[in-house]
């Protein structure tokens, strides 16, 4: 007899815990829970400033120095391939039910660069002395009002976690949010990473949670 290969493919769909229909839907259908995103806001004016002030001496201890996106153009002539190095060096550790693909600069470009709700004064990027890209955080201005900024990557690469780098890059745009006025920033993450935690402790509240589901087809 001749061995027969069967490829599987994998359906993800995406729902809120709180879409009690939607929920249902997919259950009826074969699919199962594969990751948790809870969602959170801060209101911004609950937050003080006053506790930025060890983390970013942290930083300043380090001589690690954090600059706006918009810093960098000037710092920097090739500041649009570091990033990209960077970002896809930090996204590999987000969790996903879908592997991430590296995109090319161009993808890069087109993605996060020319982004309309992309605001270089809200992109904060960690250096090290020799000009080393090692972290980043970000707002987006999906809200036409401006009330409302959503979080961005947020992460430094490997060899400096645990050193507040990420901590601190938060707080510049949490600070960036309050200078900009606006009234509360959201995001998701997975309710297991490191990330959800540090926005617990930075006064972020959980909200419902996206949910993806997972079936596999074969064919």
């Amino acid at each position: 007899p001749t061995r027969r290969e069967v490829a599987v493919q994998r359906t993800v769909c995406r729902a809120r815990e709180d879409d009690k229909a939607r929920v249902q839907f997919l259950k009826e259908r074969g699919f199962e829970q594969a990751m948790r995103f809870p969602s959170s806001a801060l209101h911004v004016a609950d937050f003080d400033p006053a506790v930025c002030g060890e983390a970013f001496e942290r930083l300043a201890r380090s001589q690690i120095r954090s600059v706006s996106l918009k810093q960098l153009h000037e710092l920097e002539p090739e500041w649009k391939r570091k990033l990209c190095d960077l970002r896809w060096e930090i996204i590999q550790d987000v969790p996903s039910t879908e592997p991430f693909s590296r995109p090319t600069l161009a993808e890069f470009e087109e993605i996060v660069l020319k982004d309309p709700a992309l605001d270089q004064a809200a992109f904060f990027v960690a250096l090290l002395e020799d000009d080393s890209f090692i972290g980043m955080s970000n707002l987006w201005r999906n809200d036409p009002e401006g009330k409302r900024l959503d979080s961005g990557l947020t992460g430094t690469v490997r060899a400096y976690r645990r050193h507040g780098i990420a901590t601190a890059l938060k707080m510049r745009t949490i600070l960036f949010a309050r200078s900009a006025g606006a009234e509360t920033i959201e995001t998701s993450n997975e309710e297991d990473s490191p990330m959800f935690a540090l926005n617990l402790k930075l006064g972020f509240k959980p909200k419902p949670a996206w949910i993806d589901y997972s079936r596999d087809a074969f064919k």
